[in-house]
């Protein structure tokens, strides 16, 4: 039976947990990141990055980062190289080769050794027109996820990096050995743009399941009737969001459930406790700035999240 955990998504703040001792570097084996990216025809697209296999670069071993998709037929899946990366576990580092962009050097991705205000250069991650890759890191938080069978168990630290300069490039939420709540590995290329931002949905490794949106069946390559589908518990919609979002719940609703919003850097803009009795929630968003929310529906104790975009 495979294991399915519906975790809260990196990008929220959480409460504080002792803060875990052992680091743990991203998975080499047996991994699969399901990222929802937009795909310039009109729509998003679910891809899946995996890492496999070894390469010699100017004397240095990486690891080859490949990234499948199935568009636009579901008969074939396209496999490309997409970047190497390499990690170093004792300076809690990990450095990308952009391939997809005909690079040839390596650019750092992720530091995780600095302390909360500092600031950091990751060029990996910056795709804005201002050549500014300097973020600094707005705050650490741990997640418990001892109780998932595995390689993925134990408490995971979340490191929350914000970009000295807002117009440049969006926030990076990180997750040790896990996934970052954009894309663990840098795949923009157009440039910051609020609208068209991927998200990762699911990591799937060896036989357990972390499920970051109720809408994901963890990609194309999952069977999916090993998956738990949370659909019919409610429905979101328009999406993009224009002044109202509609909230439409099943009959499957538990006691005390409630709704939370969260902006982009996971600050609560909408929490509200939802009656058992009610069928619809209409929430007026006509003041909130246009950009990417994540809204998390908390019923008997499971939370399910869904990113959803408003656009003015």
């Amino acid at each position: 039976m495979k294991n399915l955990i519906y975790a809260l998504p990196l990008i929220l703040l959480l409460p504080f947990i002792n803060y875990a001792q052992t680091y743990y570097p991203l998975p080499e084996e047996n991994a699969y990141w399901t990222v929802i990216e937009f795909d310039n025809n009109g729509g998003y697209n679910d891809i899946i990055y995996k890492v496999e296999g070894d390469t010699i670069i100017n004397n240095t071993n990486y690891k080859k980062v490949y990234r499948l998709d199935d568009y636009p037929t579901i008969y074939d899946t396209i496999t490309t190289l997409h970047c190497f990366m390499r990690q170093n576990t004792d300076e809690k580092k990990i450095w990308f080769i952009r391939h997809y962009l005909g690079e040839s050097t390596e650019k750092l991705g992720y530091d995780l050794s600095i302390e909360v205000g500092d600031t950091v250069s990751l060029p990996a991650f910056n795709f804005g027109n201002q050549d500014d890759s300097l973020f600094y890191l707005v705050d650490i938080y741990d997640i418990d996820i001892s109780y998932l069978e595995g390689n993925m168990a134990g408490l995971r630290r979340v490191h929350v990096f914000g970009p000295v300069n807002s117009n440049c490039n969006p926030p990076i939420n990180y997750c040790e050995g896990i996934s970052q709540f954009g894309s663990t590995f840098p795949n923009l290329y157009n440039g910051w743009d609020p609208f068209h931002q991927p998200f990762t949905t699911c990591l799937h490794q060896d036989t357990s399941y972390i499920v970051l949106s109720y809408e994901s069946e963890c990609g194309f390559l999952a069977v999916s009737n090993n998956l738990v589908n949370f659909n019919y518990r409610l429905k979101l919609f328009p999406n993009p969001i224009i002044n109202q979002l509609i909230i439409e719940f099943s009959s499957f609703i538990t006691l005390n459930p409630s709704i939370i919003v969260y902006n982009f850097y996971g600050e609560v803009i909408y929490e509200n406790p939802v009656s058992y009795s009610e069928s619809h929630l209409f929430i007026d968003t006509s003041k909130w700035p246009s950009g990417m929310y994540v809204l998390q529906f908390l019923s008997n104790g499971y939370p399910i999240t869904s990113s959803k975009i408003i656009k003015h």
